[in-house]
C-alpha cells in the first residue's frame, strides 16, 4: 500500500507568533462574544452589552480571516471558515430561541 502524504507549504519560522496570536485572539474575541451575548439575554448585565458582543464576533472573524491567510489555506477553505463564523454568529440566536420556546411551553 502506498503512503499519502498532504502537501502543505511550510510556515516560516518568523510567521509563528502572528500565527500563534491570530488563534489565540479567536478563541477569546469567540468566548467574549458568546459571554457578553449569554449574559445580556439571561439579563444579568445590560441589554446593549450584546452590541457590543457583535464588536467581538467581528474581531474573531478577522482573527480567524488572517488565521486562514497566514498559514496559507486556499480560497475555498477560507470561504468555509467564514461560512462557519456566519454560523457561529446565528447560533447563540437559535440557542436562545429554543430556549425561550422551550420554557413557554411548559409554563
Amino acid at each position: 500500500m502506498k503512503e499519502v502524504y498532504l502537501n502543505m507549504p511550510q510556515l516560516a519560522p518568523e510567521d509563528f507568533l502572528p500565527i500563534f496570536t491570530s488563534a489565540t485572539l479567536v478563541m477569546i474575541f469567540g468566548i467574549i462574544f458568546v459571554g457578553l451575548y449569554t449574559f445580556a439575554k439571561l439579563e444579568k448585565i445590560p441589554s446593549f452589552y450584546q452590541y457590543v458582543g457583535y464588536l467581538f464576533w467581528f474581531g474573531c472573524a478577522y482573527s480567524l480571516y488572517m488565521l486562514s491567510t497566514l498559514v496559507g489555506s486556499g480560497d475555498f477553505t477560507r470561504k468555509v471558515l467564514m461560512v462557519a463564523m456566519l454560523a457561529y454568529l446565528i447560533l447563540p440566536h437559535f440557542i436562545y430561541f429554543l430556549m425561550q420556546e422551550t420554557h413557554e411551553q411548559h409554563d
